[in-house]
């Protein structure tokens, strides 16, 4: 019998504990699923969503001059994105300049979590590169590179107040974005999420090839969610 009460009270307790866990998604009721690869979708540059922690030791260990790294690293980022979401859609590019012209929101996830958004005008179907209005709009709004970072540190307000160490030498490296996929014909964010990636380094240790797979992972993380 006291094995019986033993097991309930493990099960209850994964149960609670899975219920607490954060929800880093958020859905429309419009929303009924990833579209599908006929759908023309355009991927919006990175601009200022993309944050580099650390860019010293980026700099660093990937040996570009510390006045470029943001630039080359974000440039990187956008094509290998954009790689990425091809695979997956007919997509196109929506410029870091068409970017500058959406209005910032703040949307909830869950009770305690919240991400900072820019999301396109209503009644303003945002056109790509070429002109072209496409029908969803893949957005990025924050792409945040480093070291040993944790998601919830970043967007759950209960923990707005941590501290981040400095540390000299990282286990990981880090990538956490934030992402939705908007209906550019109705003006409507389908479903937005929040995914984390972190890659293991050898020795503190970091290359183009791990930077370039880890990128990819945070692609993959984003369209496991939609």
């Amino acid at each position: 019998m006291g094995g019986r009460k033993l097991k309930f009270i493990l099960i209850a307790a994964f149960f609670f504990f899975t219920s607490c866990s954060p929800n880093f998604t958020n859905s429309h009721k419009m929303y009924h699923g990833s579209p599908p690869k006929s759908e023309s979708i355009g991927y919006v540059e990175l601009g200022e969503g993309f944050m580099l922690t650390r860019a010293d030791w980026f700099a660093k260990k990937l040996n570009i001059h510390g006045d470029s790294i943001y630039s080359k690293l974000e440039t990187l980022t956008d094509s290998i994105i954009s790689g990425e979401l091809q695979k997956s859609w007919g997509l196109s590019v929506v410029s870091e300049k068409e970017r500058g012209n959406f209005l910032k929101e703040t949307l909830k996830m869950d009770k305690t979590v919240f991400i900072k958004t820019k999301f396109p005008q209503q009644g303003a179907e945002i056109s790509n590169n070429k002109g072209n209005i496409p029908n969803y709009l893949f957005i990025i709004h924050e792409y945040t590179i480093g070291g040993d970072l944790e998601a919830e540190n970043f967007y759950d307000y209960t923990k707005a107040n941590v501290e981040l160490a400095s540390r000299n030498k990282f286990k990981n490296l880090s990538i956490i974005a934030t992402f939705t996929l908007w209906d550019n014909k109705k003006q409507l964010p389908l479903k937005s999420g929040i995914v984390s990636v972190q890659k293991p380094l050898k020795n503190d240790s970091i290359d183009r090839d791990l930077y370039i797979n880890a990128t990819k992972a945070v692609v993959g993380e984003c369209l496991k969610k939609l």
